[in-house]
């Protein structure tokens, strides 16, 4: 079973780097979801009118980059235990279907034999 979510993490205000003449004010996030194959993280560049432009995140200075690099192992971290709580919840439903099904089975083979 796949869930998607996602979650940002902003950057401080900056300009982006021009475009043509064009400049565009808004921050960097990291996009964190969790896929069949994983937890993809890409990062985007989110403009103060609500537009995602692919850019790579920008960190002004070094504490920056750190803080953001560890909140982005917090959400990844999460990602993974919500992924194995989903894989923990459907394997017990798959158990409790086979018990369910033997015990049917099994009653089923009791009528025969009583018969």
């Amino acid at each position: 079973m796949s869930t998607t979510e996602t979650n940002t993490i902003s950057a401080i205000d900056t300009p982006s780097p021009e475009a043509g003449n064009t400049t565009v004010q808004g921050r960097s996030v990291f996009l964190v979801e969790t896929t069949a194959n994983g937890i993809a993280v890409q990062t985007s560049f989110l403009t103060e009118q609500g537009q995602m432009l692919q850019m790579p995140a920008i960190f002004p200075n070094l504490d920056y980059a750190l803080a953001q690099i560890d909140e982005l192992r917090r959400l990844v971290n999460q990602h993974f235990a919500q992924a194995a709580q989903v894989g923990a919840q459907v394997i017990a439903a798959q158990q409790a279907a086979q018990a369910q099904t033997a015990a049917a089975s099994n009653e089923v083979k009791g009528e025969i034999t009583a018969s």
